[in-house]
């Protein structure tokens, strides 16, 4: 799981801020994939899936070369209102929204706005401030988690139980605000590009960079660079009203009983770089589709994106382009990415090989076993 949730926290503070904002789908969007050849196989593995994972609810969407799309839902959304989960239902994606945001950042770089090895200093020269050897650490770094910078979101107990124990002022937070709270005077873990260390702050920085780069807030940016050429009308970034969004849930105790989290996850990540994009199945499939076919960037830039950066990386733990995971499956090597967010974990895959790729989305924050899907990729 590549980004960190605040569980075992929460399991020493359980007041909740319940929300009765009741979701209001809209039926007339929700497709439905029935007459699809395989619906009764693919339908059937996602309700496995949905029970194995001990999740309210589960969507799946399967693009498989040479048959129909298919796109599924079980279970689901909230709970509190029993909202059946439904093909168009959006969902936190928490860290796949980096590969949206390294895919406008090297949009950027190949329009001359922006240099993969121009150095943090240079880029965004208040980092000084937070952080040391800012000269070194350049975009490239940041991309693949090679800069070596202290990571709260997985490292400090402090800014765990500050989320929290009080949820809304880590909401009404800038990034400048969080910097100086709780990264400011951490040293980094190793001289930059010469290790990989997963931080959430890498992305924090490039979404600020991105905005001083285009004169535009990132939601703009995306909005205008990605959003609208790719009709992704159901992807934001910025905070909204989430009464469409699956709410998140996770067993807290370990008893069986799942608690909404949805206030702490949307706290922790909404409008955040690092993972606060708000999507749907199939608008993640059009842009990974997209990316992955070479309609986004050039085929060199695209072929650097999915190349693992850390020179001497010698295990899966470190095989990371620039804001792209590979996979290493039983379909064979795939690209896409993990999110996690206290209460739903999403996976996108792209298999270069076959031209398969797959989606899936569940609202429980726990990890999940995604192996069942290997026979169906290759």
């Amino acid at each position: 799981m590549k980004y960190p949730t605040i569980l075992l926290f929460l399991l020493l503070f359980t007041a909740c801020e319940k929300d009765l904002t009741i979701p209001k789908p809209d039926p007339a969007n929700d497709v439905s994939y029935a007459d699809h050849p395989r619906h009764a196989e693919y339908q059937s593995a996602l309700e496995a899936y949905r029970k194995a994972t001990s999740s309210p609810g589960a969507l799946m969407l399967i693009h498989q070369a040479g048959e129909p799309l298919w796109a599924g839902a079980a279970g689901s959304s909230n709970l509190e209102h029993q909202t059946p989960m439904r093909t168009n239902t959006q969902f936190r994606c928490g860290s796949f929204t980096k590969v949206f945001v390294a895919t406008l950042a090297l949009r950027l770089v190949e329009a001359g706005q922006l240099g993969l090895d121009d150095p943090l200093a240079d880029l965004l020269p208040k980092a000084k401030k937070w952080l040391p050897s800012t000269e070194k650490i350049t975009l490239r770094h940041l991309l693949s988690h090679l800069s070596g910078i202290y990571d709260p979101t997985n490292e400090s107990n402090r800014y765990r139980l500050d989320l929290v124990n009080d949820p809304e002022r880590i909401d009404g937070m800038s990034i400048d605000e969080l910097m100086e709270e709780y990264v400011q005077g951490e040293p980094l873990h190793f001289e930059p590009g010469t290790g990989y260390a997963y931080s959430n702050v890498n992305y924090w920085l490039l979404g600020q960079i991105i905005e001083q780069a285009t004169g535009k807030s990132l939601q703009a940016a995306l909005q205008e660079r990605l959003f609208d050429p790719l009709e992704l009308n159901s992807t934001y970034l910025e905070q909204r009203d989430d009464r469409n969004v699956a709410r998140g849930y996770s067993d807290v105790y370990g008893d069986g009983h799942l608690l909404d989290v949805t206030r702490w996850e949307s706290a922790e990540v909404d409008g955040s770089a690092a993972g606060g994009m708000v999507t749907t199945a199939t608008d993640v499939h059009r842009f990974l589709l997209a990316l992955m076919q070479g309609e986004i960037l050039v085929p060199a830039t695209l072929e650097l994106m999915k190349q693992v950066q850390l020179a001497n990386c010698n295990d899966a733990s470190c095989e990371y382009g620039l804001g792209l995971e590979l996979w290493r499956t039983g379909a064979g090597i795939g690209f896409g990415h993990n999110g996690s967010t206290a209460g739903t974990e999403s996976n996108a895959v792209f298999y270069p090989e076959t031209g398969n790729l797959f989606v899936i989305f569940k609202n429980n924050g726990n990890g999940s076993d995604k192996r069942f899907l290997d026979d169906w990729m290759k």
